[in-house]
C-alpha cells in the first residue's frame, strides 16, 4: 500500500507540472495573438501616416523580435507537453516492473539478475530521456 502512495504522489507532482506547462502555454499563445494586433494598429498607424517610416520599422523590429522569443517559449511548451505524455508511459511501464518484482519469489538466481537487469534497463530509458 505504500508504494501506491508514492505513485499517487509522483502522478500529482506531474499533473501539476503538465497544468503549469498548459497554462504557460495559453499565456504566450495570448501574447502572439497580442503582438499580431499590435502589428496591424501600427501598420494603419503607418498607412495614415500617423507615424513615419522610420518608426514603424523601429517598432516592427521590436515586435518581431518579441515575437520570435515568445514563438521559441510556445515550442519549447509543446515539446515538454509531449515529453510529459512519454514519461506518463514510460512510469508506467516502470511501475510495472517495479510490481512483477514486488510479487516474485525468484530463488532461481539467474533468473533473479535477469530481471534485475531488465529493471535496471528500465530505469535507464526513463533517466536517459528525462535528462
Amino acid at each position: 500500500m505504500k508504494i501506491e502512495n508514492l505513485y499517487g504522489i509522483a502522478e500529482e507532482k506531474a499533473l501539476a507540472v503538465q497544468f503549469h506547462i498548459q497554462k504557460e502555454l495559453k499565456r504566450v499563445e495570448k501574447q502572439l495573438a497580442e503582438l499580431d494586433n499590435r502589428f496591424d494598429k501600427l501598420l494603419s498607424l503607418h498607412v495614415e501616416g500617423a507615424i513615419t517610416t522610420d518608426q514603424f520599422k523601429y517598432q516592427n523590429e521590436r515586435n518581431a523580435l518579441q515575437q520570435q522569443q515568445l514563438l521559441n517559449k510556445n515550442a519549447e511548451l509543446i515539446i515538454a507537453l509531449e515529453e510529459g505524455k512519454n514519461l506518463a508511459e514510460r512510469k508506467e511501464a516502470f511501475r510495472k516492473e517495479v510490481e512483477r518484482f514486488i510479487d516474485l519469489d525468484i530463488s532461481d538466481e539467474q533468473v533473479l539478475k535477469q530481471f534485475l537487469q531488465r529493471l535496471i534497463q528500465t530505469i535507464g530509458s526513463i533517466r536517459g530521456r528525462k535528462d
